[in-house]
């Protein structure tokens, strides 16, 4: 598959627009996505556990547990939430697949 970037690759993290992006993780995720999203990534991008050993692989470690830290302590995430601003909400009715009811007066 022509660019395709294999797993065992770190991410480049550095232009990941927020802390959420770094971990892969939507803004509305819970404590145990956070946390199992790190543990994962984590796993993969280790140091000691790598296979390459790249100051790229170093970077993006550091990278995911900045954001976890941030994002696992309950007051900093308000904080970062807070300065982010508002989610973005879709407008009401967009994406939504309108389905004709049938109705029974229309029954054979």
């Amino acid at each position: 598959m022509a660019g395709a970037v294999p797993l065992a690759t770190a991410p480049a993290l550095a232009a990941a627009g927020s802390l959420y992006e770094a971990l892969r993780v939507g803004r509305a995720a819970t404590q145990v996505e956070i946390k199992a999203a790190y543990r994962a990534m984590a796993k993969r991008l280790h140091p000691d556990t790598s296979r390459s050993s790249s100051s790229r692989t170093a970077a993006a470690f550091l990278e995911i547990q900045r954001a976890y830290e941030t994002l696992s302590d309950p007051d900093a995430r308000g904080q970062y939430d807070r300065s982010l601003g508002p989610p973005h909400r879709p407008r009401p009715g967009a994406g939504v697949l309108r389905v004709r009811r049938w109705e029974t007066d229309q029954c054979w």
